[in-house]
């Protein structure tokens, strides 16, 4: 995946009111954000300002850092496939995560036609989207990472089940051209699950969910051009205490996954490991 080349308007634009470089977003601090509509307005700024990119978020309970050279401590957002390698023969564990990676697709495809589930013709043709429904559901690990267009589903996720402050992370993107879009120049593919669900996955609708990775894939080591902070435009941290009101609440957990799902089917993928 191809580094944002250019300065963005970012969450420390909002203070400084100028553009920065994706490494100094990177090892930069998150802007304290208070209230939903401050995050909303915050967003809206940085939006008008970078309307190159098409903006997609992420809400996680911890900002995941690693060290760069020549930068220090920086947020980072590999794909699952490539964390917690441990340092003997991670190539050969990616390889192995692949390979398994590979034999459930196979087997993804088999119960969408088995089981007469609509769109199994489109994930037998593009691999990326057994994969995505095989991330989306936590059936195995992949080369994809979960984004939204949802400020507030991205919200919820940070700060659900969660006693501590939450962090919004704000990337940008191609905007997208389908259901898939491939990215030749920048690298990458996006996914957009709302088109290649089937409509027994409700999942997806609820959360608005997109899985974005490298393009194209790599079955290799772990390196820097795997990490989706390569396009990362503003980070946030939300205060718990103070964020939702009575106007804007959060998503329950249970709205955000529902059981009236595709849990029969992913589940049996999991039993058949």
């Amino acid at each position: 995946m191809r580094r944002i080349q250019t300065k963005v308007w970012s969450h420390t634009s909002l203070d400084d009111s100028e553009r920065h470089t994706i490494s100094d977003v990177l090892a930069s601090e998150p802007k304290a954000i208070n209230s939903f509509p401050e995050l909303v307005r915050s967003v809206a700024e940085i939006s008008f300002r970078n309307p190159e990119h098409a903006l997609f978020y992420r809400g996680q309970h911890l900002d995941y850092q690693e060290t760069l050279k020549n930068i220090g401590q920086v947020s980072s957002f590999y794909p699952s496939i490539y964390r917690n390698l441990g340092k003997s023969r991670p190539v050969t564990e990616v390889f192995k995560r692949f390979e398994k990676l590979g034999t459930l697709s196979k087997r993804l495809m088999e119960k969408f036609s088995e089981e007469g589930i609509d769109g199994h013709e489109k994930i037998t043709t593009f691999p990326e989207l057994s994969w995505a429904i095989l991330q989306h559901y936590e059936v195995c690990i992949t080369p994809l990472l979960d984004v939204t267009h949802s400020l507030r589903v991205a919200a919820s996720f940070a700060l659900n089940e969660n006693e501590n402050d939450g962090y919004l992370y704000v990337f940008g993107f191609p905007h997208p051209n389908g259901s898939i879009t491939y990215s030749v120049e920048e690298e990458l593919l996006n996914i957009r699950l709302l088109s290649i669900c089937p409509p027994q996955a409700h999942r997806p609708y609820y959360q608005e969910g997109f899985l974005v990775g490298t393009f194209p894939s790599r079955g290799l080591a772990k390196h820097l051009t795997l990490d989706i902070g390569r396009r990362l435009i503003a980070k946030f941290r939300l205060i718990k205490q103070q964020f939702w009101d009575a106007h804007f609440q959060a998503i329950p957990k249970e709205a955000l996954y529902p059981m009236d799902d595709m849990i029969s089917v992913c589940n049996k993928l999991k039993l058949s490991e």
